[in-house]
């Protein structure tokens, strides 16, 4: 794999935030204090339904947090991020398990103080990890959502703005551009859209990620690139993930903590 290949897939995988894991918006919880909503993962070739992620969002010890469950189109599960918010939004703890490989990886507390990135490439591989530079504080996994909500009002249509993005595979950051596009309507919403890319000198020759936002409410509406979701053959899926606002739903205890709980041995093909 060359490294500019290399730089495509791991940016890619670190924008599903989670993008594609940015799902849903931190929002006060209703009910027992749990928000679900549902996303479907299509391959953008032939928009056959590769996956779907769940998202749960609660307080876990007073802190925002997220639960997503991975699972196949027949329903089983195939990995699982739990994202807690710090007190910097756009920069929390996360950890991602893929029980197909055993890829790991994240953002957590050191025991000594600070933070650190981490990463484990497959099941049985040692696990790698590095401190994290936080000044000035990263954009982390999902935490790209509250990043477009901070920034809601100060990007204008064509213009740019550039933050350090971290990718665990690589142990540290690269600066992205955002880029707000034209305005659409997505999903029959009118929505907002913005285009994520490197900011190096070889970001024009890297594929880049399009995210549309409910203009009224800023949920995450549509997500279109390299998914952070591995292909079964360990390489990068290109996905259309689509979230839809109105299959949002109030969730009980009891199926948020058989979320925690199952085990991933959905083996689904992807793409």
């Amino acid at each position: 794999m060359t490294n500019r290949s290399l730089r495509a897939r791991t940016l890619g995988l670190a924008l599903c935030l989670g993008i594609a894991c940015l799902g849903a918006g931190a929002r006060p919880a209703i009910a027992d204090g749990i928000v679900q909503r549902e996303g479907e993962a299509f391959a953008t070739g032939d928009g056959h339904l590769m996956y779907r992620e769940t998202h749960w969002l609660f307080e876990d010890g007073g802190r925002p947090t997220r639960l997503v469950l991975y699972r196949c189109p027949n329903g089983a599960p195939f990995a699982r991020k739990l994202l807690h918010v710090t007190d910097v939004p756009q920069a929390p703890d996360f950890e991602l398990d893929d029980g197909r490989t055993g890829y790991r990886e994240g953002v957590r507390q050191r025991p000594g103080g600070g933070r650190e990135v981490f990463v484990r490439k497959r099941r049985g591989a040692a696990e790698k990890s590095a401190p994290l530079d936080t000044t000035p504080p990263p954009v982390i996994d999902a935490g790209f959502d509250a990043y477009i909500r901070g920034h809601w009002d100060t990007l204008g249509r064509g213009g740019n703005d550039s933050a350090p993005f971290v990718l665990p595979g690589r142990l540290g950051t690269l600066t992205i551009n955002v880029k707000r596009l034209d305005d659409a309507v997505v999903g029959g919403r009118p929505a907002r859209q913005y285009r994520l890319g490197l900011a190096s000198w070889v970001g024009f020759a890297l594929p880049h990620v399009d995210v549309a936002y409910d203009a009224r409410s800023r949920d995450l509406l549509r997500f279109v690139g390299t998914a952070n979701i591995h292909a079964s053959d360990g390489g990068g899926v290109r996905a259309t993930i689509v979230f839809d606002p109105a299959r949002e739903r109030p969730a009980t205890a009891a199926e948020l903590q058989a979320a925690r709980n199952a085990p991933l041995d959905g083996r689904c093909p992807i793409p």
